[in-house]
């Protein structure tokens, strides 16, 4: 079963924001003005070891494969790939806009973009909107963390913290969402961002059967 009602309900919401908001933000502004106002977070168990999951969930090869399972997710492609320095911990950074790091330095970091088509009407293809999305993959594999940005072009910025850790051959998959929204539709934002972000997790262990 494939994430499909909330995400299709989440991603329909975050169409209508852009397209009512009033504070729009210039990604210049960006992660300076960046004041997270809904978040999620959730786990999931792997019955594999690290050195299985890692490529498929960490690494960045496997990027395209996550997103993906998201039912109203196409059109997914990679563009630059590059690295990044970063002061301190990855999973306390913001590099989407930073400027590339020297070759041989940083962290390696993956350009990509997919579209989300929100079915308005489903079976009417002609009510459907296509929402474009970019983003930044990050990934510090020696410590077992990757860092996931994307934007809407519109205002809609999120950034997702993922870490991995083993036991008895079992990979846990935890994961931080931060984001931002416009402050009126905050509560409704929250609400299924926990929903949507739980369903799409609970997907993860499919990649591995």
């Amino acid at each position: 079963m494939k994430f499909t009602t909330f995400g299709a309900f989440f991603s329909t919401f975050l169409v209508s924001v852009s397209c009512r908001a009033i504070q729009r933000r210039d990604d210049a502004a960006y992660p300076a003005d960046f004041k997270p106002n809904f978040s999620a977070q959730h786990s999931v168990t792997i019955n594999q070891p690290l050195s299985v999951v890692w490529p498929v969930l960490g690494a960045a090869e496997g990027l395209g494969k996550w997103v993906l399972l998201e039912s109203i997710a196409s059109n997914f492609s990679t563009q630059t790939l590059d690295s990044v320095n970063v002061d301190g911990n990855l999973e306390d950074a913001f590099v989407r806009t930073a400027p590339a790091a020297p070759v041989g330095q940083g962290f390696p970091r993956q350009q990509f973009s997919f579209t989300e088509t929100i079915k308005i009407i489903p079976g009417l293809s002609f009510t459907d909107i296509p929402v474009q999305l970019s983003g930044t993959y990050t990934v510090d594999a020696t410590r077992n963390v990757s860092l996931y940005e994307t934007t809407n072009g519109s205002g809609i910025l999120v950034k997702k913290v993922r870490t991995f850790s083993e036991s008895n051959g079992v990979t846990t998959v935890s994961e931080q969402i931060n984001g931002q929204c416009p402050t009126l539709e905050q509560p409704i934002v929250q609400l299924t961002t926990i929903s949507a972000h739980n369903q799409q997790m609970a997907l993860y262990p499919t990649l591995f059967q």
